[in-house]
């Protein structure tokens, strides 16, 4: 799998998380790509993107935080979780087979990295929506 690494400008200095338990997936709940959401996170008052990896809809991944660090995605769980998240708003469309590839990939990536983790939706331990009633999160949970 080929992750593109963006040379992002950090506004804080990043945290080495010390243990990963879940790998949390969310929706973008839009489109646009990965720089449009540094500067996003940066407005949010964060030290930039949240996301630790990002699959755009032709399937493309891109790092965000570096992949060892903790994510700015998911309340009480940011220390423990590497976050992934996905272009599309997954409430009204659904993912193409190309996304869910990369996403396959991705999952299988962090896993190698992070032995024993669970993969989980965000709304199963936040109170949101995401990824969205028609993200195929069942599938991805038997990666």
């Amino acid at each position: 799998m080929n992750i593109i690494k963006e040379a992002f400008k950090f506004a804080q200095a990043l945290i080495t998380r010390k243990k990963t338990d879940f790998i949390i997936l969310h929706h973008r709940a839009g489109d646009g790509d990965v720089e449009s959401i540094h500067a996003e996170h940066l407005k949010n008052g964060w030290a930039g993107i949240g996301y630790n990896l990002y699959i755009r809809k032709n399937g493309q991944v891109f790092q965000g935080r570096p992949i060892d660090k903790v994510g700015s995605h998911c309340p009480n769980y940011n220390s423990i979780s590497v976050g992934i998240c996905f272009e599309g708003n997954f409430e009204i469309e659904k993912m193409n087979d190309v996304q869910f590839k990369a996403g396959v990939e991705a999952i299988k990536y962090v896993k190698s990295l992070y032995k024993n983790t669970k993969t989980i939706g965000h709304r199963e331990v936040y109170a949101t929506k995401c990824p969205g009633k028609n993200f195929p999160l069942d599938k991805f949970k038997g990666v």
